[in-house]
């Protein structure tokens, strides 16, 4: 099952006409999404145009609400595309709406969606007049629309020309609105998992690769000012090469994100045994950076491939033996090597067991770089006392002492 729990967060960095495209790229059919040609999204198939103006809600602004100065500006926009030629006569209009809380479509808006033919449209229009309009439609132009406030007049004085009524019933019967309450992510991540051929295991990783596919490749378009487009077979190629690289035999794909400065900064602050037993040999400061990265990167992915189902408990046991064997055969040979210099020696077994870590596999397949490092901190870390590694010869007597 997806990671529910973590791709909301996720999400977020994501601009909502981002995720709005990779949400109508996930589709059978031979499509083309674009961004801000015909409209917010555009979805374009077997001849026929989808427009999407794409609205986000985190206030009690309702997009949709009757005297919603955005929709009146939406549907305002849709006709003079079509007068324009912009957009076909036959196209799709649609109206996404994804709030963080609950929005109902006020009765104006809910007429308009339900109509379907040209008596139900030229209706929902009349009784649009009626309830914005009210009694002073029998007056002058300039009396009937003069109380409206100036945010959305200029809209309704062109919707409601009876000359434009054609037109205008046109939008309507094309109109669909489309509403997300607080749900739209987790839609996003539903739609996306279902299709054939996800890695359950892999789910939320693969749709924020995907998000970030999609990020770049529009931004290859709009760094020169143009629309962006991509093809649906255009996705499914880069999809199917993100899953072969996560499907791979050959190599675990890391779970962690790098942290940052701040934060490997906090880890080394802490003073945690392994941070203790790296400055007993005096390493840099480089080298204690990371360290704490890859101890903190090591034991998110340790905790993900096992909540995954991706490596079993026991191979983390072997791996943690072959760890050890690796710094037992090293401490050993360098030991005779630097048997007059101390630093030196913790030196040089640190650094020969972290480059020997990085080519032990894990189950059979290859760990990503940082791994190896990371688990060796974890074993020089535990237990705090007397951890089962250490790098200076004498590294549990001047732990006990407080050396450092």
């Amino acid at each position: 099952m997806p990671n529910k729990t973590l791709v909301p967060d996720k999400l977020q960095g994501y601009l909502l006409q981002v995720k709005h495209m990779l949400f109508e790229l996930i589709s059978v059919d031979d499509r083309v999404v674009s961004v801000e040609k015909l409209d917010d999204v555009a979805v374009e198939t077997d001849g026929k145009v989808i427009a999407e103006q794409v609205k986000s809600v985190t206030s009690a602004n309702n997009p949709i609400a009757e005297r919603s100065s955005v929709f009146w500006k939406t549907l305002y926009n849709w006709c003079t595309y079509i007068v324009a030629g912009d957009l076909p006569s036959g196209a799709i209009m649609r109206f996404v709406v994804v709030s963080n809380g609950t929005v109902f479509p006020g009765g104006i808006q809910a007429s308009f969606m339900n109509a379907h033919s040209d008596y139900e449209a030229q209706k929902a229009l009349a009784d649009a007049k009626e309830a914005i309009l009210g009694t002073t439609q029998g007056g002058s132009a300039a009396d009937v629309y003069a109380t409206l406030p100036d945010s959305y007049r200029d809209y309704i004085r062109y919707l409601f020309d009876d000359s434009r009524t054609k037109i205008v019933c046109d939008v309507i019967k094309a109109m669909e609105i489309e509403i997300h309450n607080n749900t739209y992510d987790e839609d996003l991540l539903n739609r996306f998992s279902n299709q054939v051929g996800i890695p359950s295991e892999y789910v939320d990783l693969l749709l924020t690769d995907m998000l970030g596919w999609v990020t770049q490749t529009v931004e290859s378009f709009t760094k020169d000012n143009k629309p962006a487009y991509i093809s649906a077979a255009d996705y499914r190629k880069a999809l199917n090469a993100q899953i072969r690289a996560y499907n791979t035999n050959a190599v675990l794909r890391a779970v962690s994100r790098a942290p940052s400065r701040i934060e490997q900064s906090g880890e080394v602050e802490r003073l945690d045994t392994y941070i203790r037993q790296l400055q007993l040999v005096e390493v840099d400061d480089t080298t204690l950076y990371e360290a704490a990265s890859d101890f903190l990167r090591a034991k998110v992915d340790k905790i993900e491939w096992a909540q995954r189902g991706i490596v079993h408990a026991q191979s983390f046991e072997d791996y943690r033996d072959a760890l050890y064997r690796i710094w037992t055969n090293q401490k050993q040979l360098l030991g005779l090597q630097y048997r007059t210099d101390p630093i030196a020696c913790g030196q040089a077994v640190y650094f020969k067991c972290r480059d020997d870590s990085a080519r032990q596999k894990l189950q059979g397949v290859e760990v990503p770089p940082f791994f190896g490092s990371g688990s060796l901190q974890d074993l020089a870390n535990d237990p705090a006392d007397s951890p089962k590694i250490g790098w200076h010869p004498q590294y549990i007597a001047l732990l006990k002492e407080g050396s450092v």
